[in-house]
């Protein structure tokens, strides 16, 4: 026979492995814009220093590729913390959490629609890191297109 306050601290310590991994995922999603956002800022410093357009194309086309990669991640980990909070949702019923007045302002993740980027009322992390990612490749695509043209 099981003990039932042992099963609650189990489910209680599942629950806050899901909120550690959860703050984990956001983290990363921040960290990968960060680091695109660099990576332009030294492209445009190098292409500035070197003056070789063909050389801004090549760093362009890597920070073009780091920022496709951010994206792809991000809606990995939208899609991630969608099921995730299917998860913590669970623990918290099963731990009673659900009362009338507990958590009735808490509502999980909606699904992610690429349509709600360009949506100015869809408004939460996830989209503005994927608004960040997108506006660093248009700039690098543009910046380099011109830089081409303009030598």
């Amino acid at each position: 026979m099981t003990d039932p306050e042992h099963d609650r601290e189990t489910l209680r310590r599942a629950l806050d492995i899901e909120w550690r991994d959860h703050f984990q995922t956001r983290r990363q999603t921040w960290k990968i814009l960060e680091i695109a956002t660099l990576l332009l800022l030294a492209f445009i410093l190098a292409d500035r220093h070197l003056g070789n357009p063909l050389a801004a194309v090549a760093l362009g086309v890597l920070v073009a590729a780091i920022s496709v990669t951010g994206l792809v991640a991000t809606v990995h980990h939208r899609r991630a913390q969608i099921r995730k909070f299917t998860h913590i949702d669970r623990l918290e019923e099963t731990l009673g959490l659900h009362k009338t007045g507990l958590l009735d302002d808490v509502h999980p993740p909606g699904r992610f629609e690429w349509i709600h980027i360009v949506d100015p009322r869809r408004i939460n992390t996830p989209l503005f890191v994927l608004r960040g990612h997108l506006a660093i490749l248009v700039f690098v695509v543009v910046y380099t297109v011109f830089r081409l043209i303009l030598g």
